[in-house]
């Protein structure tokens, strides 16, 4: 379900109003309201939350929201309270959906008092005497105030300490009585720290503290035994009838949650839920229902549970590669095509369309039988609705259809089905970024986009024609099923080449560098580019995200093709850099996320401007990186900070960096764990880090950084101790690669399940330490390891992002090293392929042709996830020259120095 502040353009009026409203009661004029991306922020002029304490949360339903608020801030402006709320009805619902985060859903307002307990409690009771018996969900994170209310409390961060964390993000922390910092760890479950004062509202002989684990019985006869996901709005349970024996799937409904406009909430969706099994039970095509109940004020469907798996993991488990052949098998995919649409048949047939048919919302049974679920959206055209969808296999007039609006009709579904048979026969999900404006029809571009996936798969050539038949933009134009039916099997849309030509790479980097170069600001005050979501939390300076990464890569332009408007953007972008890093005073180690790769940023910007000043500064900043900071990974800690320090050296050739270079060698050597004959490099579990106890194979965070750093530390300083342990790493990773069909994965860690391939935590980041390792050893079980790395990271080009840190352009960068350290031409093909593969999934925006982030949806400036990561590795491609952020001691020939 989605919707943002442009479905209720006059709602956040509406709510600022029930403010202003309580504070013209109250004769408040000396009061503010600042309404932020999310949050309105209402306070006294002058007045500051303090650090921390109790703070008292109110839920609402979006239907409920404004009285609450009225309510709610007549009584937080007469005890001069500051508070915030979310500022619009869409926000309201955001924070009510299944998918937002279970620690913080249901905060409508947050209420900040001062540390008086008994002015505390004084709030709290006047809040639930103003709100008592209007609707709102319990939230999770918090204690209610009584049973039933919308008020809740829990302690936490006010205005918090805001600090750079470890990570490299933004966070506002709690403050210890001895001093220390920790992070407000918001959990589904109410969770003070140990050293919080006492409950305000609990007995004395209430403690802190969760209940004793043991089995879950529901109904007072079902036992779950595995749950399938938690949400907000409730969670999903495996169990077993107590009564018959027989497995059984649980579907948990809390109350007020997912609310909408239209008053339904959760709970109508379940009942719904239930009415579209029992009607459909006769067909066979759907769980059959078992029970719906309410417990502790919760419904609960039970229904039967499916033997199998979903359609969209049948076809990640089935893709198999025989040489230029890959897809799953295609006489499968067309018996399932054929079921696929009996399927939407036979609910059209009942006068029901399906609203959100997608490839998670089919279950194949082993003998590849299909049935429907997750029947919760289904409805007669008409009916009164709220929009839902999945993106990518969701019809035009869906997506710009109101979000309170009616059901469609059948070709709706049509499209979905037409995106739901591209996922069978590819196993990619339909989804392409919008153009801007809109140029091109949408399914013309599913039309060139197929015929690139077309090639090798004989299941994608059987159903193209009518995939590009049922995804028509217009609804009209839609086949019916008599028509689908004769062209299932037909033949099939044009093959793009296996390369990109000259000209198509050429607008790909040009006009790459044009965006990048038209949305930077070199005034503005926090980041220099338009930041992701999740950049906008991070430091401005850093290479993830921020301006460091993407002044590489216009270096890496400039040397490439010296243009006066690139030097031009080059010295801006340094000098912003180089003036903001002094603002914050906290020198994280990282190369991704601290400030070790700002330091090289501004070390390349300065030699490639002739610039002694900025040279001098990126001397001065490395020479304060940390070198022993608990995490050793490449990302945030002690490998990165030595990789930066042997790019240093090699620049100046001065001892001091190699020195320090061996100090964080010997760092990260400190920090391997030996277990039995394997070698890891753990993030410490105590360490003031989102990532504390981690333990990954990868290059971002684990083995493959470790190694990568030791072995060019070893050369560097001719230290046979980490030149050894480089090995070591090099053999745990041999040990648990896992081999298919001749292809090399690795799952995240020793726990992990997922196989990966990409840069951060998977076979091309890996193979990027294995092929360089082979160099310095000459042990081919290492170039056969990073051979078969690379078929992974080939087989992936049609089902991975575009970015550098999870998708295409790492992987592509990986397949260069291989082409470089081997001198084989065929791992630069491989590489040509990904770029086809990054070029299908291209947006126009405002004439340029432009990759979206690893989103999909989006275009992003950001190195690691975004457009100047792939820019990095097309200007490579064409024209050569070493990989960012690697010294050429662990790029180079053993005896380079």
């Amino acid at each position: 379900m989605t919707c943002d502040d442009r479905e209720f353009p006059g709602d956040a009026p509406l709510l600022r109003g029930c403010v202003r409203a309580a504070l013209a009661r109250h004769g408040a004029t000396e009061w503010h309201i600042v309404q932020g991306d999310f949050w309105c922020h209402v306070a006294p002029c002058g007045k500051r939350p303090g650090v921390q304490g109790w703070k008292l949360h109110l839920s609402a339903t979006p239907l409920s929201a404004p009285l609450v608020l009225a309510r709610a801030a007549d009584v937080l402006v007469g005890h001069r309270c500051a508070f915030k709320f979310a500022g619009s009805l869409a926000r309201v619902t955001e924070l009510l959906s299944r998918g937002y985060g279970r620690g913080s859903g249901g905060k409508f307002i947050t209420a900040y008092p001062d540390g008086d307990e008994n002015r505390l409690r004084e709030l709290a009771a006047e809040l639930h005497r103003a709100t008592l018996g209007l609707p709102g969900p319990g939230i999770l994170s918090d204690r209610p105030y009584r049973a039933g209310s919308l008020v809740h409390y829990r302690f936490g961060v006010h205005d918090g300490v805001p600090v750079l964390g470890d990570d490299g993000s933004y966070e506002a922390m709690l403050m210890a009585p001895d001093g220390t910092l920790a992070r407000d760890e918001r959990h589904a479950w109410f969770s003070p720290p140990r050293w919080a004062p006492h409950d305000p509202f609990a007995s004395p002989s209430v403690a802190h503290g969760g209940t004793a684990a043991g089995a879950v019985r529901l109904d007072g006869r079902y036992t779950v035994r595995q749950v399938v996901r938690h949400a907000f709005t409730g969670g999903v349970y495996r169990a077993t009838d107590d009564e018959t024996g027989l497995p059984v799937v649980i579907k948990q409904a809390r109350p007020h949650t997912g609310a909408t406009l239209t008053g339904q909430d959760v709970r109508d969706a379940r009942r719904n839920e239930a009415a579209m099994l029992e009607l459909l039970e006769p067909t066979g095509i759907t769980p059959r229902p078992l029970g719906l109940f309410e417990q502790q004020h919760d419904l609960f469907l039970v229904q039967e549970e499916l033997p199998g798996v979903t359609l969209r993991r049948w076809v990640a488990d089935n893709i198999a590669h025989d040489g230029g052949t890959w897809g799953p098998p295609d006489d499968a995919v067309e018996r399932i095509a054929w079921q696929l649409l009996e399927l939407v048949e036979l609910v059209h047939g009942h006068g029901l369309v399906l609203r959100d048919f997608n490839p998670g919302n089919v279950m194949v049974l082993p003998d590849e039988e299909l049935r429907l679920i997750d029947l919760e959206h289904l409805a007669r055209p008409g009916d009164p609705v709220t929009r839902v969808y999945t993106p990518g296999y969701a019809a035009p007039e869906q997506i710009a259809s109101p979000y309170i609006g009616t059901a469609p009709g059948p070709t709706a579904d049509c499209y979905s089905l037409g995106a739901t048979l591209f996922h069978a026969a590819t196993g990619v999900d339909p989804q392409l970024p919008p153009d801007r404006p809109m140029v091109r029809p949408g399914h013309r571009r599913i039309q060139d986009w197929l015929g690139t996936l077309c090639a090798g798969n004989p299941a994608a050539r059987r159903l193209a024609p009518a995939i590009v038949a049922l995804m028509h933009d217009d609804p009209a134009r839609r086949p019916g099923p008599g028509a689908v039916r004769g062209l299932l099997g037909g033949g099939t849309p044009l093959r793009r080449p296996g390369r990109l030509g000259d000209a198509e790479l050429k607008q790909l980097i040009g006009d790459a560098l044009d965006h990048l170069l038209t949305t930077m600001d070199p005034a503005a005050p926090q980041h220099l580019w338009p930041p992701s979501p999740f950049g906008a939390t991070t430091d401005p300076c850093n290479v993830q995200h921020g301006a460091a990464g993407i002044l590489g890569v216009l270096v890496r332009a400039y040397e490439s093709a010296p243009d006066p408007a690139l030097r031009e953007a080059v010295a801006a972008a340094a000098h912003w850099t180089g003036r903001t890093v002094g603002r914050e005073p906290r020198v994280l180690p990282g190369l991704h996320f601290g400030r070790s790769g700002t330091a090289w940023a501004l070390l390349a910007a300065g030699r490639a401007l002739g610039d002694e000043e900025l040279v001098a500064q990126a001397h001065e900043l490395a020479g304060r990186v940390p070198l022993r900071p608990p995490n050793p990974d490449i990302c945030h800690g002690a490998a990165g900070a030595g990789m930066t320090q042997l790019r240093f050296w090699e620049d100046t050739g001065s001892d001091r960096f190699l020195d320090r270079a061996r100090e964080a060698a010997d760092a990260v050597a400190a920090a391997r764990e030996r277990r039995e004959t394997l070698s890891y490099w753990p993030v410490p579990r105590g360490s003031a880090s989102r990532l504390a106890g981690l333990v990954h194979y990868g290059f971002a965070h684990g083995v493959a950084g470790a190694g990568a750093f030791l072995l060019a530390a070893g050369r560097a300083a001719h230290d046979s101790g980490h030149l050894a342990m480089a090995a070591e790493a090099g053999e745990t990773l041999l040990a648990t690669a896992q081999s298919k069909d001749g292809a090399a994965y690795w799952p995240e860690g020793p726990s992990g399940r997922v196989l990966k391939t990409h840069w951060c935590s998977g076979s091309s980041g890996i193979g990027t330490f294995l092929i360089r390792l082979w160099q310095e050893t000459r042990d081919e079980r290492l170039r056969e390891a990073s051979h078969r790395a690379a078929v992974a990271v080939r087989r992936s080009r049609w089902h991975a992002g575009t970015s550098q840190c999870h998708g295409l352009a790492g992987d592509g960068e990986f397949l260069l090293d291989l082409a470089e350290a081997t001198g084989q031409d065929t791992y630069r093909g491989w590489a040509e392929e990904l770029a086809v593969g990054i070029y299908a999934r291209h947006a126009v925006h405002d004439g340029r042709v432009l990759v979206p982030d690893e989103t999909g949806a989006a275009v992003s400036a950001d190195y690691n996830t975004g457009l100047a990561g792939v820019l990095a590795f097309l200007l490579r491609l064409r024209d050569g020259g070493p990989r960012l952020w690697l010294p050429t001691s662990f790029t180079g020939p053993p005896s380079a120095r």
